[in-house]
C-alpha cells in the first residue's frame, strides 16, 4: 500500500511592502489625507514540488502576491485599518495555502506613537459542506490590534533621583480580539477614533501617575483600557530606556482579560 507524500508547511513571505492609502482621518483628525502604509504577508504553503523541480509553476509567486496587494491598496481610501485588512483578506480567495497572516501597519496614524498602529489577522482554511459539495474557505483564526512605541513621561522608580524628575517610558499595547470572531464590536470595527481616544486616555493616566514599580504602572494601564473601552483582552509592555546605563531598555509585559477588573 503506497503512502501519501508528507505535506510540508512552508512560508512564502512578503515583508515590508511600502505603499500609501487614505485610512480614515489622519493623526490630526483630518479626513482625506494619504498616509504611509506598511504591509507584510506570510502564506503557509507546501513548496516541496517547486524545491524539487525548480519550476515557478509549482509554487505561488510572491511577485503576483505583491501585485495583487499593491493594486488593492495603493492610493485607495479605507474607513479604517480593519477595512484594509478585510480587503487584503478578500484577495486570498484566489490564492492557495493553508494559513495567511496579514500585518498592516500605519506608522503615522496616531500622535505620540513612534512604532506605529496596526492590525494583525491570521486566516486559516477549513472545509465546509455547501449543498452537496465540500469546499475550502478562509476563516479568521486569531486577530489583534497593536500600538507600538507610545512615548509618555512620568515619575517612576524606587531610587531617590527617579522621584525628582519625570523620565520617558515606552509603551506597547496589543489588543487581542476574540478567537474565531473577526468583528466582535461594531465600535472597534468602524474606525480609528477609538484608538485615538485610547492613546489619549493612556497618556493622561500615565502622566498623572507616580509609581515605584513598572508592574503597578502596567496594571493601571491594563485596568484603564479594559474598564473604559470595549476590548476583551490586552497585553501591556512598559519599558524604561533610562533605567540602566548599559542596557537599552528594562521593562515588563503583562496580559490581562476582563476578569482582571473583578
Amino acid at each position: 500500500m503506497s503512502r501519501s507524500p508528507t505535506k510540508h508547511l512552508d512560508i512564502i513571505s512578503l515583508r515590508g511592502l511600502s505603499t500609501t492609502a487614505i485610512i480614515g482621518p489622519d493623526a490630526w483628525n483630518r479626513p482625506g489625507k494619504p498616509q504611509p502604509l506598511i504591509l507584510s504577508l506570510y502564506l503557509t504553503i507546501d513548496t516541496i514540488s517547486a524545491g524539487t523541480s525548480d519550476n515557478v509553476a509549482h509554487t505561488f509567486s510572491y511577485g503576483q502576491m505583491c501585485k495583487d496587494v499593491d493594486a488593492k491598496t495603493r492610493g485607495k481610501e479605507f474607513m479604517s485599518i480593519d477595512h484594509i485588512s478585510s480587503e487584503i483578506a478578500s484577495l486570498a480567495d484566489n490564492w492557495p495555502g493553508e494559513t495567511l497572516k496579514i500585518v498592516a501597519r500605519a506608522p503615522k496614524a496616531l500622535l505620540r506613537v513612534e512604532g506605529g498602529f496596526g492590525r494583525e489577522i491570521v486566516l486559516r482554511r477549513r472545509e465546509i459542506q455547501k449543498n452537496e459539495f465540500k469546499q475550502l474557505v478562509w476563516h479568521v483564526g486569531s486577530h489583534e490590534w497593536f500600538i507600538e512605541g507610545l512615548k509618555v513621561a512620568c515619575i517612576i522608580g524606587v531610587n531617590e533621583h527617579e522621584r525628582v524628575e519625570k523620565q520617558m517610558i515606552s509603551i506597547d499595547l496589543k489588543i487581542i480580539g476574540e478567537k474565531e470572531k473577526e468583528e466582535y464590536s461594531e465600535q472597534i470595527s468602524k474606525g480609528n477614533e477609538i484608538w485615538r481616544r485610547l492613546v489619549r486616555r493612556v497618556c493622561e493616566v500615565v502622566e498623572a501617575s507616580s509609581f515605584q514599580t513598572i508592574e503597578a504602572l502596567a496594571a493601571l494601564i491594563a485596568k484603564t483600557c479594559l474598564a473604559e473601552f470595549p476590548i476583551p483582552q490586552i497585553t501591556v509592555a512598559v519599558e524604561k530606556p533610562s533605567a540602566l546605563i548599559f542596557v537599552e531598555g528594562a521593562g515588563i509585559e503583562i496580559t490581562r482579560g476582563r476578569r482582571f477588573l473583578q
